[in-house]
């Protein structure tokens, strides 16, 4: 029985012990692919950080995480067990991390560089110093040497279609995923795209994407 993993939602940072840097995925494109694998008869392994996506659907098993760390270490304890046919990436992972809470703009003077302590709230201004966070999408190929069908997704916004494709397929190959499922922000509920299939990308609906998508994982899926 092929083997899914599939994540969903969205990861936080923390800013201090009380806030954290978050975005607004709530993950139900991950769960309605993760029911359209197991309709198929594959085996599913769902990391999510909505906990109202849990389900006990058979052949789905739900792993929750809340922070951009717990979504590293899972991955990475996954994906080094080797059981895994194809991983589709639907999670908005942090691209930053707070490196420190400063009271000027120039960074000298910083009122915690920890995180585990809580702010008083009666600063009149405070800066945030981020600094990038590892890709996860690009470990799967080097660091966690993984083989399978690998499925990255891109969100843009405010581009037309032909530059978003451009966009995304110089993020497929970067990452040296198999598929990638491109979308923008202010259609993002309406139409995605697929591909390469057949050495381009096909625009489908968002009612359509899980089957699309599933489709074309079991096109180019092979055995280990």
């Amino acid at each position: 029985m092929p083997r899914f993993l599939i994540t969903a939602g969205a990861t936080s940072v923390a800013i201090d012990s009380a806030r954290k840097i978050t975005n607004l995925a709530k993950g139900f494109t991950g769960q309605t692919l993760a029911i359209e694998a197991a309709k198929r008869g594959h085996q599913v392994c769902l990391l999510t950080s909505n906990s109202h996506l849990t389900t006990n659907q058979q052949n789905i098993e739900s792993i929750l995480f809340d922070t951009f760390d717990d979504l590293f270490s899972l991955l990475e304890k996954e994906t080094c067990k080797n059981i895994y046919d194809a991983i589709i990436m639907t999670a908005a992972v942090s691209d930053y991390g707070c490196e420190g809470i400063f009271q000027t703009p120039d960074f000298n003077t910083p009122v915690s560089t920890s995180g585990n302590e809580k702010l008083s709230g009666s600063h009149q201004e405070l800066w945030l110093k981020l600094k990038p966070l590892p890709k996860l999408i690009d470990q799967f190929r080097t660091t966690w040497n993984f083989k399978g069908a690998l499925v990255k997704f891109k969100l843009e916004a405010n581009i037309d279609e032909q530059k978003l494709l451009q966009i995304a397929e110089q993020s497929r190959m970067h990452s040296n995923a198999d598929l990638m499922v491109a979308n923008r922000i202010e259609d993002a509920s309406i139409k995605a795209w697929i591909g390469p299939i057949n050495s381009n990308y096909q625009c489908v609906s968002r009612e359509n994407l899980p089957a699309s998508l599933l489709d074309a994982i079991e096109q180019i899926w092979k055995p280990q």
